[in-house]
């Protein structure tokens, strides 16, 4: 069956096809190393004559106007006929092993367009803060996370609140009394005196001493406006007190991951597509991720330059500052994978990518010379000891004061043993998550219950004169924010947000125990909920295959074997000449039941 290749939309002929001599190409399937699609092996294709000069134009028009060496020509493989046709979406990228060949001649390559490679290469390309700049991420896609200093020694603090609290009461009963004698003496002054007339006829007369009156009035408001001094005074120094010993709430920049995902693909033209990443993005658990601080929140460093602003983006040259990154990162710390397909950008957990199919490998010998079949197991892909494992920060004290959640081991090992020297199983599966995790305050502290007796008093005061200052409600507010021991942190942080505060069960839902029972447990080899990691290997089997094999195969690697099972295919190499396929192919059976799990 004879390709059709069209360059530009323009049907073309790469060198040899002109003498009726189909370019020798190959199709090949891969769904290891990130590929999981179909692909065109092509030659290096080579265009003379009115062909040649077109893609040669194309590739100068730079000189004149045109997009020229930097923007890939549109490239298509058509095999089969009418509407039942596939058709592979590749590009001439001018700037790999592109040669012009005389005046009218050029070389090129061509490769998958939208593909897993063009994607690396494209992705390593820019950063987010170039996206940042060109407005794909703004700053409305940032979130504040809420932060508290927790970090200062409470003995002293308790003694300070202590002495503070007795001194405002001492002063408050001397100010209450004094006013109380004030009010006295107007009640005095304003008692009248009865005495009698002079002269025939008197009677009794009643007399006020005036003088007296507006003197207790006068000693009153002054009292009352010390008392009101004294109380604003009080208020204030309260503030600075709490500002020492429980800095006020402050906000760092985040963002959550999942916009990570969706602004790097409206860069490159793609439509974001995940139940994984969406099930991260719900209102009542929203992850985010906060990059490394090295400023107070909400406040600009000594050093920084006019018009700063705090972001969520990633620090330059930190895993996550490309979306190259964010692709590698959380590809291994949710044991997932990517597709992209007729435009869409899939990313979920491995395995999700399995879409059974009515297909089943031809009952053929692996080895045909012999008549024999050769098959192997997976068991060099075990190890005994899988390890997830956060990060900590050398500048939060609580990352390394409080570890709950921090990591998680699966040992693996065989539940008969005879000989212990004799084990073969062992090796390590390290899952390092380059960041921190972040810690919920859950309760006041006793620094904190005796700040809230004082600050009712405050506000009590402070209400009397007309206006509350709040200050029991901002300790209050400081339930739900992240804990940090310092402003700045060395790290990106991961934290799970529930409106504007950091969600209930913090640890519970980023743990690395989380990660393994909702992620990697499929890794097991131990059985877990009917799903294992045990394969039977078959490599480079020849079989026959055709067009209609290869359209049954199109979108999936799940197959069936003539005895039934199901089969995954690894990679099958098509050739059109020969009309045969060599398949690699591994089948899930279960090689041992000699091996347990457990967990640390």
């Amino acid at each position: 069956m004879k390709a059709k290749h069209y360059a530009d939309g323009m049907r073309v002929f790469p060198l040899g096809e002109e003498s009726g001599q189909p370019l020798p190409i190959q199709i090949e399937m891969e769904w290891v190393e990130r590929r999981r699609q179909a692909y065109v092996n092509l030659p290096k294709l080579r265009f003379e004559g009115s062909e040649g000069s077109y893609i040669k134009n194309r590739a100068l028009s730079g000189l004149n106007g045109g997009v020229g060496l930097f923007e890939a020509m549109p490239y298509q493989v058509e095999i089969g006929d009418g509407n039942s046709a596939s058709v592979f979406d590749m590009t001439i990228d001018f700037t790999k092993d592109c040669i012009f060949v005389g005046e009218c001649g050029i070389e090129v390559e061509a490769q998958v367009r939208q593909g897993a490679d063009w994607l690396n290469d494209r992705a390593e390309g820019v950063t987010f803060r170039y996206l940042y700049d060109q407005n794909i991420v703004s700053d409305s896609d940032f979130v504040d996370v809420p932060y508290v200093i927790n970090y200062v020694p409470d003995g002293v603090q308790l003694m300070l609140i202590s002495l503070s609290l007795f001194a405002v009461t001492k002063e408050l009963l001397e100010l209450i009394q004094a006013i109380a004698e004030r009010i006295a003496d107007i009640t005095d002054a304003a008692t009248p005196v009865i005495g009698v007339g002079v002269g025939a006829g008197a009677v009794a007369v009643t007399a006020w001493d005036i003088g007296n009156i507006i003197l207790a009035v006068l000693k009153l408001a002054a009292q009352i406006a010390y008392a009101t001094l004294m109380v604003i005074a009080i208020v204030d120094l309260m503030n600075q007190l709490f500002e020492q010993l429980m800095p006020r709430l402050r906000y760092h920049k985040g963002i959550p991951i999942r916009l990570f995902f969706e602004r790097f693909c409206n860069y490159f033209g793609l439509t974001l597509q995940s139940a994984l990443l969406d099930n991260l993005d719900q209102s009542s658990a929203k992850w985010c991720y906060i990059p490394p601080k090295n400023n107070k929140g909400g406040d600009r460093p000594s050093s920084a330059p006019s018009g700063w602003k705090e972001t969520g983006l990633p620090v330059a040259n930190s895993t996550l500052d490309t979306p190259a990154g964010v692709i590698r990162v959380f590809k291994e710390m949710f044991n997932a994978d990517f597709l992209i397909e007729d435009g869409v950008f899939r990313f979920e957990r491995k395995d999700q990518f399995r879409q059974s199919s009515p297909w089943v490998i031809p009952n053929t010998f692996t080895n045909q010379e012999e008549w024999r079949d050769y098959s192997a197991f997976n068991a060099s892909e075990i190890k005994s000891n899988y390890n997830i494992v956060y990060s900590t920060d050398l500048q939060d004290q609580n990352t390394l004061d409080n570890i709950d959640g921090f990591s998680f081991q699966a040992q693996f090992s065989p539940n008969q043993i005879t000989n212990q020297d004799m084990v073969s199983l062992g090796g390590l599966e390290q899952i390092s998550i380059p960041f921190s995790m972040g810690l919920r305050k859950n309760e006041l502290t006793g620094v904190e219950i005796a700040l809230r007796a004082l600050a009712t008093l405050a506000d009590s005061l402070t209400g009397q004169l007309g206006s509350s200052s709040g200050l029991a409600t901002r300790i209050n507010s400081r339930l739900g924010s992240l804990l940090l021991s310092n402003h700045f942190t060395s790290i990106g942080k991961l934290v799970v947000l529930s409106g504007g505060k950091l969600a209930k069960n913090q640890r519970t839902l980023l743990s690395a125990r989380g990660l393994w029972d909702s992620y990697h447990f499929v890794n097991s080899f131990v059985p877990i909920n009917g799903i294992h990691n045990q394969y039977w290997i078959y490599q480079d089997q020849t079989i026959p295959f055709c067009y209609n094999d290869f359209k049954a195969l199109e979108s999936t690697n799940l197959v069936t074997t003539q005895s039934g099972e199901l089969a995954e295919i690894e990679r099958l190499v098509w050739n059109q000449d020969t009309g045969t396929a060599i398949v690699n192919y591994r089948v899930n059976r279960l090689y041992t039941n000699n091996l347990k799990v457990e967990y640390l």
